[in-house]
């Protein structure tokens, strides 16, 4: 459960930070933000299913 869990917070996390790289196509900003979105979601359900707390942080995401 928590190698799982820690591998989405992490593709998570690297999809905001790539996402504010300069230069970026909008293209690709649309696809990148349309697939953290899709992350985010994922984590949550994760979230929700293992009972997991969320952050303060996370939520302010």
């Amino acid at each position: 459960m928590g190698n799982q869990y820690r591998r989405m917070q992490t593709v998570k996390h690297a999809l905001q930070y790539y996402i504010s790289r300069p230069n970026a196509n909008e293209k690709d900003l649309v696809r990148e933000k349309n697939l953290l979105k899709s992350v985010e979601e994922e984590v949550e359900i994760y979230q929700e299913r293992n009972h997991i707390p969320k952050k303060e942080v996370e939520m302010n995401d």
